[in-house]
């Protein structure tokens, strides 16, 4: 959702009389976000194959059909010039009835393994916008190397950074990470006190009210821990953090590298284990630290926090390396791309 709203939000600056729709699933997170955003939307349904237990995929042959139909009455409406679809099985019918109309379309991908709908869908691209080169292997299309899509929240780079991390600021996105929770629960009173770093922490909904209620007992060092459920403004929140923590996800990464604020990275072991892909670059780069997702517990946050901390060198330098690996203008990058599509 975001790399897409990011790519409409860079072409209503390039090309101003230009005409867009989100087109997002019935019922999902992007019907209260994309309004918002200043974007027309429509809906359509949308089933997603569960390939684990293949017995919850009862309704996908009944959905399918009429998520097609829904997607050629859409297409046949707007007469899009282009068609450009974000990954993920909501976009596979708008894409299909795309090519059916001979619309062309093009494809963004911000994971260096691609997802499943990508690789399939890209048999009817024209090209296929890769956060990674290592993506090309696994398309059917042309690939071109952009970086991930951030809103323009994220389009500057951030100037000034200190000497060592005094911020820190957690991530686990609108649900949290109960994994990297823990640790961080366990590695508090050192951070807080030995390290003197000052936390920001998104916890998610479930474990909220238990870090907060942590916050509390931690006495006056608590003062430095402020938890929260989920925050909007989470631009702001980047751009004040020396360093963040957070999960591997391809989002995550782009947002936080285009803003060029180091990381200590925790790819989670889900679908497939392909978020230690998404960490490669920045780790060999020096921009990036990784705890495998097994050993994420309190004393090894620990350790790797104070390496960071005490080592005013080694920041600096994942400081210039996360500057020379972020992205801040890859929406525009995707939008010349089709740009140009549409002109041909």
């Amino acid at each position: 959702m975001f790399p897409a709203i990011a790519v409409a939000q860079a072409l209503s600056q390039s090309e101003p009389d230009s005409t867009l729709l989100y087109v997002g699933r019935h019922g999902g997170i992007e019907e209260q976000v994309v309004p918002r955003s200043g974007l027309a939307f429509k809906t359509i349904v949308a089933a997603k194959l569960d390939m684990e237990q293949l017995w919850r995929n009862w309704s996908v042959p009944f959905i399918v059909p009429w998520a097609l139909l829904q997607s050629a009455r859409i297409v046949r409406a707007f007469q899009p010039d282009v068609v450009l679809g974000t990954g993920g099985y909501v976009s596979a019918p708008i894409v299909l009835a795309a090519a059916a109309f001979r619309v062309p379309v093009v494809l963004q991908e911000q994971n260096a393994l691609p997802g499943r709908t990508t690789r399939l869908l890209s048999r009817v691209a024209r090209v296929v916008a890769t956060a990674y080169p290592e993506s090309a292997a696994h398309l059917h299309a042309k690939a071109v190397v952009t970086g991930t899509p951030v809103r323009k929240d994220f389009w500057q780079r951030r100037a000034n950074f200190p000497t060592r991390p005094g911020r820190l600021l957690i991530l686990g996105g609108s649900q949290g990470a109960h994994r990297i929770n823990e640790a961080v629960a366990a590695a508090l009173p050192d951070v807080l006190g030995r390290l003197g770093v000052e936390v920001w922490h998104q916890t998610g909904e479930r474990d909220f009210q238990r870090m907060d209620a942590l916050r509390t007992n931690l006495g006056p060092p608590g003062s430095r821990y402020q938890p929260f459920a989920f925050d909007e403004e989470l631009a702001r929140m980047v751009y004040s953090a020396d360093l963040v923590l957070s999960r591997a996800g391809a989002g995550t990464i782009s947002e936080v590298s285009a803003a060029g604020i180091p990381m200590v990275l925790v790819p989670g072991p889900f679908a497939g284990g392909h978020q230690r892909l998404n960490v490669e670059p920045y780790q060999a780069a020096g921009a990036a630290v990784t705890i495998p997702d097994a050993e994420c517990d309190g004393p090894r946050l620990t350790h790797e926090l104070s390496d960071i901390v005490h080592d005013p060198v080694r920041y600096s330098k994942m400081v210039t390396a996360m500057g020379s690996l972020g992205r801040p203008r890859a929406a525009h990058e995707v939008a010349d791309l089709i740009t140009g599509v549409a002109r041909h």
